[in-house]
């Protein structure tokens, strides 16, 4: 038999009531809308990554060394979770490969959505760091200074996605994953959902939903964190791995 907090857990995963008999009569206790987890996990290096080249749309393979670290985060990841329900891969290269070695692990199937893919980034793309950073320091200057809301509706270049774009788009990937596995823990099935995406979606989605300061987001290659995604919008931030917040622009 359940416990009565297991009962409880499975009530509110399900999005049942539980109806409370109380000596003046019945009533109906709120719980908690279902929460799914999602875990937003950035692709392994690249050999671009190697050459701090910036990548936006490039479809660039991963190095030997971003190989490697997939098949060690997928160990991470396994120790954090008791099973994985579906991993869904941006549509590159470099993020459907870490998709296929993380679905090796867990034994589960990987869809393409290009939901996740990462955005344009325009003239950026192949250019190193330190000469974006030299070239165009006026422009992240400027950008840094922003208040958080404008900044999120403002892109790099006229004609390219603005943070806010990136986030929602990678939002509305993951709500309707969100919905489905719900569903399937109602009728007694489960497991996180895994989405490997790039760089500049974690930090859109960390900025527009955890209201993160979009200049000082800083991942590293097959960074993650963990998303309790509630189907009523009330999320929380969990677990990060290989992702850090501060307080100015980091070059990245």
């Amino acid at each position: 038999p359940l416990s009565p907090r297991a009962f409880v857990e499975l009530t509110a995963r399900s999005g049942l009531c539980l109806r409370a008999m109380g000596k003046n009569g019945g009533g109906v206790w709120a719980l908690p809308a279902p929460v799914v987890d999602i875990y937003m996990c950035r692709h392994g290096t690249t050999t671009w990554n190697l050459d701090k080249r910036w990548q936006g749309e490039a479809d660039i393979e991963l190095a030997d060394v971003g190989i490697e670290q997939a098949h060690k985060t997928a160990g991470i990841l396994a120790e954090r979770l008791r099973s994985v329900r579906c991993i869904y891969a941006s549509d590159l290269k470099r993020a459907k490969a870490t998709a296929d070695i993380y679905a090796e692990h867990f034994g589960c199937e990987v869809a393409v959505h290009r939901g996740l893919r990462e955005p344009s980034l325009g003239k950026f793309e192949g250019m190193v760091r330190d000469q974006i950073y030299s070239e165009y320091g006026a422009l992240f200057e400027r950008l840094s200074k922003l208040e958080q809301e404008e900044r999120l509706r403002t892109a790099y270049f006229d004609g390219l996605e603005s943070p806010l774009d990136t986030s929602r788009r990678a939002a509305e990937a993951v709500r309707r994953a969100a919905e489905e596995l719900s569903q399937d823990a109602a009728a007694g099935e489960g497991g996180a959902i895994l989405f490997v995406t790039h760089s500049k979606v974690l930090e859109a989605v960390l900025a527009v939903v955890f209201g993160k300061f979009y200049e000082g987001v800083e991942t590293t290659p097959c960074g993650f964190f963990h998303w309790r995604y509630a189907l009523d919008g009330k999320h929380e931030l969990g677990d990060l791995h290989n992702i850090e917040f501060h307080d100015s622009l980091v070059h990245q």
